[in-house]
């Protein structure tokens, strides 16, 4: 029997909780899961942004050289009457865990007031999380020779219109117009650099390859290798249709292009892993009757073909669901329990096409105390990646972001609390590494 029991945890300062209890037996004794449990990693930019107080939330980790990994990290604009203003995203290049918090922020994107050339009134483009496909520096094709698209990515993000006042704050009730904005990434060993970037809509938005598809809105991962192209899950529209899937993107023409779009289901803010048998998972957020519940599918044939292989209902409460890897490949679930608004993450095992859990990953409330009437924690948007590190050593990396918010008069401001901003531990495990790239 396995208890769950606090360890110590040398090198970043923080401590890891043991996460798994219970009788295991077979292959789950290769594989056991335990995150780290530190402070936040990410929390503000070194001076107001437009003006804004801003802190950062929502932080995508991806692999950028052979021993450097990035974070793409969201901001979001603090105040009075704000409510999920967005307001862009920074890259952070890091190549240990315990240097993220110093590293430097380099922005990609951020949002854009003008007035409306009809009307004269103003409006705000709202640029939400940046997400990419990116081939790291030094990683080799299937092959084993150098990938001509190595140290370049393609980047995009929803860019939403929405009127506003002089100070740029608006509200949700009004309609809006929506764009894709999209970026030319590149790192050449010293910088991060962003070298092209294009508004694109509202009608058409981006297309995908020759096809009818059009980009929509990024996923809750970034993309993955598959042979020598790229893997990419996202939201994407065909007509009137919405629909999850993923998107394939090629080293064409000196660049990472969208070339074909795999619808696999409903949904929003999709994620995807490769397990250690090498097939494909993916998953969705459903709202509406779905709310709580979990879905996955598998593809075993590279994205192709996708077949539901778990469906649980009455699991988690009605916000984001991700999956996840260990570093041996052991697919996981992470999602908020249901009945706890969001003050809990927790992560459910996926064995086959049953869940292991719920398993704690934070719980707010016990850990930082209560707060103010109609005020709650926010502990969600789980995501992941696993990178190769200075150490020359594979980490699985899970970040999520912490906040407060108000329910129902969310026109307060947001309180400044020393808990918000982005975190990003290390999912620590006992089976041998699958390496995520070949180097």
């Amino acid at each position: 029997m396995r208890i769950h029991t606090l360890i110590r945890f040398g090198g970043i300062g923080c401590a890891v909780l043991a996460l798994l209890s219970g009788s295991v037996q077979g292959k789950d004794l290769e594989d056991i899961v335990m995150i780290t449990h530190g402070p936040p990693d990410v929390v503000a930019p070194p001076k107001n942004t437009s003006g804004q107080p801003s802190r950062y939330g929502i932080g995508y980790p991806f692999q950028v050289s052979e021993n450097e990994a990035g974070l793409l990290c969201n901001l979001r604009a603090i105040g009075p009457g704000y409510s999920d203003y967005e307001n862009g995203t920074d890259v952070f290049v890091f190549d240990k865990l315990r240097a993220l918090p110093g590293a430097t922020a380099i922005p990609i994107t951020r949002n854009k007031r003008y007035k409306d050339a009809t009307t004269g009134k103003p409006r705000v483009i709202v640029k939400f999380p940046v997400v990419c496909g990116f081939w790291p520096l030094g990683a080799k094709t299937t092959h084993g020779s150098r990938h001509p698209g190595e140290g370049a990515g393609f980047g995009f993000c929803q860019a939403l219109s929405f009127e506003s006042d002089e100070q740029g704050s608006f509200t949700w009730t009004k309609p809006f117009v929506r764009y894709v904005e999209t970026f030319v990434l590149r790192y050449d060993g010293r910088r991060f650099h962003i070298l092209q970037h294009a508004l694109v809509g509202p009608d058409p938005l981006p297309v995908i390859g020759g096809g009818e598809w059009q980009l929509v809105a990024p996923g809750l991962t970034n993309a993955i290798p598959d042979g020598d192209d790229l893997l990419l899950p996202l939201v994407a529209r065909r007509g009137a249709g919405h629909r999850a899937g993923v998107c394939r993107l090629r080293w064409q023409n000196n660049a990472w292009i969208p070339v074909d779009f795999s619808p696999v289901g409903p949904g929003s803010e999709p994620s995807l892993i490769r397990v250690a048998d090498g097939t494909l998972l993916f998953t969705a957020r459903l709202g509406g009757d779905q709310g709580s519940t979990i879905l996955a599918w598998r593809s075993t044939d590279a994205g192709a073909v996708w077949k539901e292989v778990l469906r649980r209902t009455g699991m988690r409460t009605s916000s984001p669901v991700s999956i996840h890897r260990t570093l041996g490949g052991i697919p996981f679930v992470a999602a908020n329990l249901r009945g706890t608004n969001r003050d809990k993450l927790c992560f459910w095992t996926m064995h086959d096409a049953e869940l292991t859990g719920p398993r704690l990953i934070r719980d707010c409330p016990e850990e930082f105390g209560p707060l103010p009437p109609e005020t709650f924690w926010a502990v969600d948007h789980a995501t992941s990646a696993v990178v190769r590190l200075a150490d020359e050593h594979w980490h699985a990396l899970l970040a999520y972001r912490i906040k407060a918010y108000h329910l129902p008069t969310r026109g307060r401001e947001e309180p400044d609390l020393p808990q918000t901003g982005c975190y990003v531990e290390e999912i620590l495990s006992t089976g041998a590494p699958v390496p995520a790239w070949r180097f």
